[in-house]
């Protein structure tokens, strides 16, 4: 089993960016709850994907968000941090075209573990012309030292095994 590889991915990002949608679609099976409502994910979920050439244990994390005045917001901060903590790779989800204040604390959190990370662009299925993505690209490059941009759909399945390729090759 030469170049076989395993590890811990972290899928982070503030609320509603699509993680729960890209864990699913990873691993091809509803295992994470989706829905358009904020915050419904408030305790890390765990998927396995097998590849032939590795094994991806991603972590599903509550999103990250700033309003931290109730003990749930508080908890599920602390959750999604843990789970960052104590992975290999960190995946930060953002939504094409979108960056907010809850965007840039993500990627904080992030950085201040010294873990490498790769940059999932979701929704992109929703920009046209797609031609529209690059200077985003641009800037989101600009941001951190991303392992990677992996510019995808987890609802619409594009780009996925590019995903996974990546994060193996990480």
């Amino acid at each position: 089993m030469s170049g076989f590889r395993s590890g811990f991915v972290a899928l982070v990002g503030r609320p509603n960016v699509g993680k729960s949608t890209l864990l699913n679609a990873l691993l091809g099976q509803k295992l994470s709850i989706v829905t358009p409502r904020p915050q419904t994910t408030r305790h890390r979920v765990l998927g396995v994907a097998s590849c032939p050439n590795g094994q991806i244990a991603f972590v599903d994390t509550p999103g990250m968000h700033q309003g931290e005045r109730r003990a749930l917001n508080r908890a599920m901060n602390r959750a999604a941090a843990a789970a960052l903590a104590d992975a290999d790779l960190g995946v930060l989800v953002v939504e094409a075209l979108r960056w907010t204040e809850e965007d840039a604390m993500v990627l904080q959190r992030l950085r201040n573990t010294g873990r490498p990370a790769i940059a999932v662009i979701n929704k992109v299925d929703k920009v046209h012309p797609r031609e529209r993505l690059l200077p985003y690209l641009a800037q989101l490059a600009a941001r951190h030292n991303f392992v990677a941009l992996v510019p995808l759909s987890a609802q619409k399945g594009d780009n996925l095994e590019g995903l996974a390729g990546t994060i193996l090759a990480a």
